[in-house]
């Protein structure tokens, strides 16, 4: 197949709008909110601990980080320019390849409406696999989707998560763009949402194309499934990676009271500060925040403020001001 960009959707999802849950997960995973006291909610479980984890595949990596988390916020300019009506596009040496779609709905009503989920883009030998994270509400619905659901290839995953990984064809995407060129390496990321649908897609892309040692690098990200998905994932032994803030609220859902845990490996940053607040919805999308996340990154880098000039205005990101 030539180059250029494809639009890829599958079938439809349908959706159970836990109310309590969405709003707590509106606030968690947007980039920003009012803080209007809305809920007397449970405890805030704390931050996660960031216990001595080895690596699975290969030493972490901090010029990689920051590449994979600076397509991680292309993706959300993806769907930025989606709806102000602008081409999306991606700067050399990165060709965008394909787009996939997810459709869009409202407490479980479809409506004709598809929006940019996830996107294919490749640079020399590598393509790259980049999925967003929320920003609409029908996903922050299906982020607050906790029930377990069977996972293809073994374990159970957040049904949430499933239902939208499952309307992607992400490895008949991956597939098609390797058949145009020599490409020898897949790498998979995401932020929030988007971490956890990188997650979902390592056995996937594994079971289901020529690339059997994707890497992965992923940011922010819930719990996406139980110990049989986790020893399922960690059995292929690739390079994988899971940045979190250590005061960030997310990656402490889904609980693990409901039988959820982390894969492997953990890799701990800081920023923000504890919340000790429930209702304190501007700490926790602090905390939460891509364009903090990718800072925080860069920080790790020999060249940090080239590394944070490159992602300058990306999902509405102002470095310069101390974002």
């Amino acid at each position: 197949m030539s180059g250029g960009v494809r639009h890829m959707n599958k079938k439809g999802i349908s959706k159970i709008p836990y109310m309590i849950l969405l709003l707590i997960f509106a606030c968690g995973f947007a980039v920003s909110c009012d803080g209007e006291n809305v809920l007397t909610g449970p405890e805030v479980p704390g931050p996660e601990e960031p216990g001595p984890e080895e690596p699975g595949g290969g030493e972490f990596n901090a010029e990689t980080a920051a590449e994979l988390m600076y397509l991680s916020l292309q993706a959300y300019q993806m769907l930025i320019d989606n709806n102000n009506g602008q081409s999306f596009t991606l700067p050399a040496p990165y060709e965008l390849r394909q787009i996939l779609l997810t459709p869009e709905g409202f407490l479980g009503e479809s409506l004709p409406v598809e929006v940019p989920i996830a996107f294919v883009a490749t640079s020399g030998s590598n393509i790259y696999m980049v999925f967003r994270g929320t920003k609409t509400i029908d996903e922050w619905i299906s982020d607050a989707d906790y029930p377990l659901v069977d996972y293809t290839y073994g374990g159970k995953t957040e049904k949430g998560f499933t239902d939208i990984y499952n309307t992607l064809s992400v490895t008949e995407a991956i597939s098609s763009v390797a058949e145009s060129g020599n490409y020898n390496n897949v790498y998979v990321t995401g932020h929030s949402l988007g971490a956890a649908l990188a997650v979902l897609a390592i056995p996937d892309i594994i079971e289901n194309t020529d690339f059997k040692n994707p890497v992965m690098y992923n940011f922010a990200g819930p719990r996406a499934g139980n110990v049989d998905f986790k020893n399922l994932y960690e059995g292929y032994g690739i390079d994988s990676w899971r940045v979190y803030n250590t005061n960030d609220v997310v990656p402490t859902l889904p609980p693990t009271e409901l039988s959820y845990v982390h894969v492997d490996t953990g890799y701990p940053i800081t920023f923000g500060a504890p919340v000790t607040d429930p209702l304190d919805f501007h700490q926790i999308a602090i905390n939460h925040s891509s364009c903090n996340d990718y800072s925080t990154v860069c920080d790790l880098t020999p060249d940090p403020e080239s590394c944070k000039a490159l992602g300058e205005g990306l999902d509405d990101c102002t470095f310069s001001s101390g974002q």
